[in-house]
């Protein structure tokens, strides 16, 4: 089976295949100078080389009709509109008749639902207001402090800021997902899946975000 993780960043379990296209996950793969770079920039040192590299903005490697299962956290909300125009194309062409897609991405509804409960209990306070904003993560100031030259010139050709380009909910990924030809549309909770037996090898036992969990198939 070819099953394919992308944007995978530290989360790389074998038997599927791990893509990333982050400097900082490329780098480390040097000697010496991975090292370097990862106390420098004060980065997630990954414990598994097990990855490629791999372009979203670009057509996939894979064929028609080839790819089992494709898998995407946290990523998606990352692409710009046209950036995730390619991946759902490149998607819906690679995958098997039937094969699976699975999309998990910051819940707006449940962020903006969560925000206002709070604003309307009483127990208002900044915190509510930090962790929306943390959560959408759309044009934050000062995101990445005052960094120094050499720092700027590492951080454009890394793509910062990483901001979120746009956000989604239940349904506004369903009808997303739809309009590319996806079917049999579904929505789980973490680490739950009808369709990918090993996800708990990508979703572990404990959530750290309020998401949206949606498979469909080709």
């Amino acid at each position: 089976m070819i099953k394919l993780n992308l944007g995978c960043g530290s989360v790389r379990p074998n038997g599927w295949i791990n893509t990333d296209s982050s400097l900082n996950a490329n780098i480390q793969r040097i000697p010496f100078l991975g090292e370097m770079f990862t106390k420098a920039f004060g980065k997630v040192q990954y414990s598994s080389s097990n990855f490629i590299y791999m372009n979203l903005n670009k057509k996939w490697r894979y064929a028609d009709n080839s790819v089992d299962v494709v898998y995407a956290s946290h990523l998606f909300e990352h692409l710009t509109l046209k950036s995730a125009d390619i991946f759902l194309k490149e998607a819906f062409r690679t995958l098997k008749p039937n094969g699976i897609l699975r999309i998990v991405v910051p819940d707006l509804y449940v962020l903006a639902k969560k925000y206002i409960a709070d604003y309307e209990s009483g127990n208002f306070d900044s915190k509510s207001t930090d962790y929306f904003l943390w959560a959408i993560n759309m044009h934050r100031e000062g995101q990445y402090g005052n960094p120094n030259f050499f720092k700027k010139v590492v951080y454009e050709l890394q793509g910062y800021p990483h901001q979120h380009k746009f956000m989604y909910d239940n349904k506004s990924l369903a009808t997303k997902v739809k309009s590319y030809g996806f079917k049999e549309i579904e929505f789980f909770s973490y680490g739950v899946s009808k369709n990918i037996e090993d996800i708990h090898l990508l979703e572990g036992t404990q959530e750290s975000y309020l998401s949206v969990y949606l498979e469909c198939k080709k």
